[in-house]
């Protein structure tokens, strides 16, 4: 009987020590919400509006990008299940396994994530003046690299709010205009639809 309960004792210990430290992890300062972008994309005449929207859950290590066309048909999923990363298209309901998930699916904004401390010294990578951005007070940088790519971020609770990237050719410009935090987000949007094949 002692040996059963060393054993069990010593399954729970290791089960605690061996659990993924991905669920401790935080990329974000809040642990759920749903955010909507306008993304305006110009080059040379031609000009592209899109909507996206990023629902994300257990502070965004599961996370999902649907992409909208301008008349709100679904045109495209990419998501994180905290474990793999999947582009699904729906058309040919197919989803394509696309690697390792780290850090869910968009981008996080932490002043120290960019660049170097040498390029943040410098100032290739500069603070910028507060925007507010959906209702949100977002903390916000940018570079430029000296040859014609000027790029401004801007973040709330580390979440993107604001992306703006300007070349010689093409501007784009992602922008929050709505967000919704510490909502219940439904667990479908970080699996492979039912009937969908998987490359």
């Amino acid at each position: 009987m002692k040996t059963y309960t060393k054993c069990l004792l010593i399954c729970a210990v290791l089960f605690i020590m061996t659990s993924p430290l991905r669920s401790q992890i935080k990329k974000y300062d809040i642990k759920s919400g749903i955010v909507t972008y306008e993304l305006n994309m110009k080059m040379d005449k031609m000009e592209i509006k899109k909507k996206t929207v990023v629902s994300f859950d257990d502070y965004g290590m599961k996370e999902c990008r649907e992409t909208f066309s301008k008349d709100n048909k679904l045109e495209g999923t990419y998501f994180s299940d905290e474990k793999n990363l999947y582009s699904v298209n729906h058309t040919k309901k197919i989803a394509h396994k696309q690697g390792d998930a780290y850090r869910g699916t968009e981008l996080r904004v932490e002043w120290t994530d960019f660049g170097t401390e040498k390029d943040r010294q410098s100032g290739k990578i500069k603070k910028m003046p507060a925007m507010s951005i959906a209702g949100k007070n977002c903390e916000s940088f940018g570079s430029d690299d000296g040859k014609g790519t000027v790029t401004v971020y801007a973040g709330w609770n580390k979440i993107l709010m604001y992306l703006h990237v300007k070349t010689t050719s093409v501007e784009s410009l992602q922008k929050a205009v709505k967000v919704e935090e510490n909502v219940k987000v439904s667990e479908d949007k970080f699996k492979i639809p039912a009937g969908y094949a998987v490359q």
